[in-house]
């Protein structure tokens, strides 16, 4: 038996996407979401997933990178542009290091806060849009905190791959942020290992699968990684499932979300579930079986 998270990220980004996330939990595999609560469309989605969908896991997608902050854009002004939202993951090499530690500490708080207001409980788990809070060794401190107080686990993006493999942390963080220098990559591997060093070690229990993307996201990929999951430790299967809508634009990851939600409620993806005997979980899950 092999255990498998199927977390959708982006939930609360547009009205589609809840639709569409909702829809690939109750007729298809997934199993969990996480939650951009910096947009407007977060609170309704967050109702309506509590009250039709107890059994999906729910966390929180920490975001830096898209839409407007959660605090008022003069409390935080060094993460805004002259529009009042955050810098694109495309724009942060010429902005990250003039982020003020206390405007992402505030910001992150604050979405932390606003998730515990809507939903009424803490997240199950966290992680973070574009991996950008990962990124940030003023950022990732407060994402550790977070889990530390909460019992909570964490997104694996392979952390330990700033000693183990340093090159590769290297090519990692300059395929995320365009326009990073190797020089400023290689200052930014040295200051994200000193902030592991400070905090609490992160808590990541299932290996992260990010090859169901794009152009990857295809049934016949997705029935390759199902086929394939390693029995020592539980996967989390990254996807984006989502309808195309007024809300949710034109520009980004768009027309692929629609073509998710095909693959993750196809027949063959459902039948493949059950002849891999592979069982459907949530971060929750893991951290009961763990109690």
């Amino acid at each position: 038996m092999r255990d498998l998270i199927v977390n959708a990220d982006d939930f609360g980004r547009a009205p589609g996407v809840n639709r569409g996330i909702l829809e690939a939990y109750e007729a298809g595999i997934v199993t969990s979401t996480t939650v951009m609560i910096n947009f407007p469309d977060a609170a309704a989605g967050l109702e309506q997933a509590l009250a039709s969908a107890p059994d999906l896991g729910i966390g929180l997608h920490l975001n830096l990178t898209s839409g407007r902050p959660v605090l008022p854009a003069e409390r935080v002004p060094s993460l805004v542009n002259d529009d009042g939202r955050f810098h694109h993951i495309q724009d942060w090499a010429a902005h990250m290091d003039a982020f003020e530690p206390d405007h992402i500490r505030a910001e992150l708080v604050a979405q932390l806060d606003h998730f515990l207001s809507l939903a009424g409980r803490p997240p199950d788990h966290l992680d973070a849009h574009h991996h950008a809070i990962y990124l940030h060794p003023d950022a990732l401190p407060v994402m550790l905190e977070f889990a530390h107080s909460y019992n909570l686990p964490i997104r694996d993006t392979q952390l330990s791959a700033l000693d183990d493999s340093p090159d590769g942390a290297l090519a990692e963080l300059m395929s995320i942020v365009p326009g990073l220098s190797d020089l400023a990559a290689q200052k930014l591997v040295e200051r994200l290992r000193h902030a592991l060093d400070q905090g609490p070690a992160p808590h990541c229990p299932a290996r992260l699968e990010l090859g169901f993307y794009d152009k990857q996201a295809t049934l016949g990929n997705l029935l390759v990684i199902l086929t394939n999951l390693p029995e020592d430790r539980p996967t989390e299967l990254m996807c984006h499932p989502g309808y195309v809508d007024e809300v949710l634009g034109a520009s980004g990851y768009v027309h692929g979300r629609e073509a998710e939600i095909g693959h993750l409620t196809h027949p063959a993806t459902l039948e493949c579930i059950r002849s891999e005997e592979i069982r459907l979980i949530t971060f929750g899950d893991l951290a009961r079986s763990a109690a």
